[in-house]
């Protein structure tokens, strides 16, 4: 009398094609339906390999998830834009979007996630350092596919992030030489004669960068104590129409 195996049993059998077949159940779909995956070889013993590798990877749950296979290109414009875009800041998009558009997808766009290795990304990061780009940028890209990626894993689109492996360029400390007091003196000269004149003033006696000089207002300063506090920095503030997006162009003039 044949019994019938369990669900969720793994098979193997030899097909009509002359090779061997196996079937693992993974887990559940998102339609409810069982998650299997096969696998074939030539031979009995090569497809048990396989079928106990995929059993290995179920229990420690580092079983690719079914469904769109990305490309670099794919998952990365997918994320700046549907998953990044909801979470930081305008400034930090603004960065994700230039490395990505600029650096990440022309260099290895072409790649599918779960075959980017790291030596392909430290390979654009020279590409970037040979072109002219500072190492810095180079570390941009690196920190922007290595969050990117690291969303893929949690996601089960990826099994590792090659990214985490990945050497960027050795920065250096540069020294930083303030302004002479006589260089001081001409900024505040040219500064004073714009309407604006007294953020420079007050960046260069207190040292403030300039987002920070940008996001004061008049409730951050006490007259009668003398102090002013730093509460928030200005926000790069995204690209609008002038015309009311009227004039059919993605860009202005002065950004194409």
């Amino acid at each position: 009398m044949r019994t019938r195996k369990p669900n969720g049993t793994s098979t193997v059998y030899k097909g009509a094609d002359g090779y061997w077949h196996g079937r693992v159940v993974i887990g559940v779909k998102n339609n409810g339906k069982p998650d299997r995956r096969h696998v074939q070889a030539k031979t009995e013993g090569e497809v048990y390999d396989k079928v106990r590798k995929l059993e290995q990877q179920r229990e420690n749950g580092t079983v690719r998830k079914v469904g769109q296979r990305w490309t670099v290109e794919k998952w990365l414009t997918h994320w700046v834009e549907n998953i990044a875009a909801e979470s930081v800041s305008d400034n930090t998009l603004s960065g994700y979007r230039v490395a990505v558009g600029k650096h990440l997808i022309p260099g290895v766009g072409a790649h599918r996630i779960e075959k980017l290795e790291p030596e392909n990304l430290e390979t654009l990061y020279r590409q970037m350092m040979r072109a002219g780009s500072a190492a810095g940028t180079a570390h941009q890209a690196h920190r922007t596919i290595r969050t990117a990626l690291n969303e893929a894993v949690r996601r089960g689109h990826l099994i590792r992030n090659p990214a985490t492996l990945a050497k960027p360029p050795r920065l250096t400390d540069e020294e930083i030489e303030p302004y002479a007091v006589a260089e001081i003196q001409k900024l505040l000269a040219v500064a004073s004669e714009r309407r604006n004149s007294m953020r420079w003033a007050i960046a260069l006696a207190l040292g403030l960068r300039q987002s920070e000089a940008l996001g004061l207002r008049w409730s951050d300063i006490d007259l009668n104590k003398g102090r002013l506090t730093v509460r928030r920095a200005r926000q790069r503030p995204r690209w609008q129409h002038g015309c009311g997006n009227t004039c059919g162009r993605k860009l202005g003039l002065l950004h194409q």
